[in-house]
């Protein structure tokens, strides 16, 4: 019943624009404009860590369009307000979001005739019921295809709660859901009614733009039940949330092209600005779009095309009804639509992206296909990018899973998806291979800082999965406060089960009867937030090739290079180099300093050395050499440091001394500065990692 998936032809408003930008802005407009023009050759990020760079792709351009104007802003006008900047929920606000006219937006932009918000939302949430119980015959309902019970985990329960009768991609679902009984409700006949749905947040993931700029990252809208309360109505809570994908525009020009994206979410923090005017901005961004850009509420921005960077719309279930709750569930939908020619709309159950089975954990002996790739090959080949960082942020996958691996749901109340109580403690091949894996790297195994164990890697995934994320579970399905992920710190709190949630607070704690706002979880406050609010301010403020941030900038004639987004100083990537030869110059693009003056008397870089050397004894050296055409230097030497004495797991600080002469060369604002930095070291060793080139005392 799925239709082609051709891109929508229907046209969709478009803005003019939000009005003059601040002073700062107006004062920058060349250098920003210059930049927006640039060209530029991460989970979520895609191509994620592993694409390797290709210089061809760069061949048609020259050195000064390979290089950049700086951004020339030393620092932001304001304070990133993370409440009105990353997330805002503010009941005046998000009160002005609607379900229904979320839903009527893609209804218009479909062109289907006759359809309307309340028919499309009975039907979503039909899918929820058994073919024979369904109220719409056409619908894909969770019993279309049965469940495989060899695929159940786990397998003999006699818990109803752990015996699956549906399946959506090949695994597992419950069905029916309860949440299915909304299918013959009207959520829009009584906005106070216990079955309307109110929105309680909306989330800036520009964080989740890749390194290439093929998307300016995700948009969402979360809307809670309002039947539903954490502290007295638990069993009435459904949350469905709207994930947008919003298109770059120039995908030729990178993540440069997303600069107004970043630049409106900047200005949410403006103190100027009053609840009105950012509520308008806010409702202009997502649904009518920034001046060149698509609005966030778009039929295409919603899975309608394949693939781990366009979108999806995912539920969080808590509704049961007045029985006892026997599971959490959290599923995935894609929004399909038809063509001008022949419309159609449906929202559609699909797999959970990088969700794997529990089933593939465990070591019970298996034919299936599935589980004998999963446990030689595709979760060892992904072992890599788990250990490469100890920042919770950073965690995921080198690139998306395949999607015949991923599960129909996300549970972790039972055990569907409690990974670490799949692989269990026994000696096994999938133990075996992670292990394998670990050892290569480095790691003893112990779980000791710098040695990550086979189980924290494993607990690494869980998180990653909805339910993972959502609420943290130990091998014995009890909560966990001190998750074990091989981090200096255990995985954040959440608010049980969620991140947001219906319950309000004061926005100001001393004004109690003041305006409210919805409350979000210790781990959005701490930890996603923090992360997300220097993830803006980096592209905002930093020169993205002394970043390493456009892939394919940087070349090697004799290195394998690929940005990498888990070991990282600044920014959202940096520059792997893979088992390198002896010898491998890496060359930047010609760049201007125009923007970096004053600079200081070094170049500064942060290297990442493996503690995987085949020759333990002699690490290598590094060397850097800067060029200045304009200024009559060409492959000027400044400093070789070695290696052998710095730290190996971890990032260490690389320093070269610059000549006067040379500094103020720089200081001159020239455009074709050129560095390379001549890695030495056994061959084969390694992967090695830089990031942060600056030049400062």
């Amino acid at each position: 019943m799925l239709s082609n998936r051709s891109s929508s032809n229907i046209p969709v408003r478009t803005s003019s624009g939000l009005g003059s930008a601040f002073a700062w802005r107006r004062a920058r407009h060349a250098a920003l404009a210059a930049l927006a023009l640039l060209p530029a050759a991460c989970v979520d990020f895609d191509p994620g860590d592993g694409a390797l760079d290709d210089p061809s792709e760069l061949a048609e351009l020259s050195d000064g369009e390979i290089g950049e104007a700086s951004q020339e802003l030393a620092t932001l006008p304001f304070p990133i307000d993370r409440r009105k900047s990353l997330i805002v929920t503010d009941v005046d606000i998000v009160s002005q979001f609607s379900l229904q006219q979320v839903l009527q937006q893609l209804i218009t932009q479909s062109g289907v005739s006759g359809l309307t918000p309340l028919t499309l939302f009975q039907r979503f949430m039909d899918t929820h019921r058994t073919t024979a119980t369904g109220v719409f015959p056409s619908v894909q309902h969770c019993d279309t295809v049965p469940a495989n019970t060899a695929d159940i985990y786990p397998p003999g329960s006699s818990n109803p709660a752990e015996q699956p009768t549906g399946s959506t991609n090949g695994w597992p679902v419950l069905c029916p859901r309860p949440v299915g009984d909304e299918a013959t409700s009207n959520p829009f006949a009584d906005p106070n009614a216990a079955s309307a749905y109110m929105a309680t947040t909306l989330s800036n993931r520009f964080d989740l733009a890749p390194p290439d700029g093929s998307n300016c990252g995700e948009y969402r809208i979360v809307f809670a039940r309002k039947g539903g309360h954490p502290d007295t109505n638990g069993l009435q809570r459904n949350f469905i949330i709207f994930e947008a994908r919003l298109p770059n525009p120039n995908p030729s020009q990178g993540r440069a092209a997303c600069l107004p994206v970043a630049q409106f979410w900047l200005n949410q923090s403006d103190p100027a600005k009053s609840v009105t005017t950012r509520k308008n901005e806010l409702l202009n961004f997502y649904f009518n779009g920034l001046s060149g850009f698509q609005p966030v509420v778009h039929i295409d921005h919603y899975g309608h095309a394949a693939g781990p960077d366009h979108g999806q719309i995912r539920t969080n279930e808590f509704l049961n009804g007045t029985a006892p709750p026997l599971a959490w569930s959290l599923r995935e939908f894609r929004l399909i639509h038809g063509t001008s020619g022949s419309p159609s709309l449906n929202v559609v159950p699909s797999f959970v992206k990088d969700n794997p089975a529990a089933r593939l954990f465990s070591p019970a002996a298996s034919s299936d296909t599935r589980v004998t790739s999963f446990r030689s090959t595709v979760f060892p080949n992904v072992v890599e990018r788990l250990a490469a960082t100890d920042d919770i942020n950073r965690f995921n996958y080198p690139s998306a899973l395949p999607d015949s691996i991923n599960a129909g749901e996300s549970l972790m109340i039972p055990f569907q998806n409690n990974y670490l109580n799949a692989l269990g403690t026994g000696t096994s091949t999938l133990r075996t291979n992670i292990a394998n894996k670990l050892t290569a790297l480095g790691s003893n195994l112990s779980g000791t800082a710098g040695n990550l164990s086979v189980d924290q890697v494993v607990a690494r995934a869980q998180t990653l999965a909805c339910s993972g994320c959502h609420e943290p579970q130990e091998r014995d399905g009890s909560a966990s406060s001190a998750f074990d992920v091989g981090a200096p710190s255990p995985f954040p709190n959440t608010l049980v089960f969620t991140h947001t949630s219906e319950k309000t607070e004061p926005i100001n704690s001393s004004n109690p009867t003041g305006p409210q706002r919805f409350i979000i979880s210790p781990a959005l406050i701490n930890v996603f937030l923090p992360f997300r609010e220097q993830v803006l301010t980096d592209y905002l403020l930093n020169n993205t090739t002394l970043g390493f941030e456009k892939p394919g900038a940087w070349t090697s004639p004799q290195g394998l290079l690929a940005v990498h987004t888990g070991r990282v100083t600044e920014g959202i990537s940096s520059l792997e180099v893979r088992t390198p030869a002896s010898f491998n110059a890496i060359v930047s693009p010609n760049f201007s300093t125009a923007g970096l003056t004053p600079v200081g008397n070094k170049v500064k870089l942060d290297l990442f050395i493996s503690k995987a050397q085949p020759n333990p004894s002699w690490v290598g050296t590094i060397e850097a050499l800067i060029s200045i055409p304009s200024a009559g230097i060409s492959n000027q030497w400044i400093g070789n440091v070695v290696l052998n004495s710095l730290t190996r797991g971890g990032f260490n600080v690389i320093s070269f001394s610059l000549p006067s002469a040379t500094i103020t060369a720089l200081n001159a604002a020239p455009s074709d500065v050129k560095l390379q930095f001549n890695l030495n070291v056994t061959p084969n060793s390694g992967p090695y990692y830089l990031d942060k080139v600056r030049l400062e005392n």
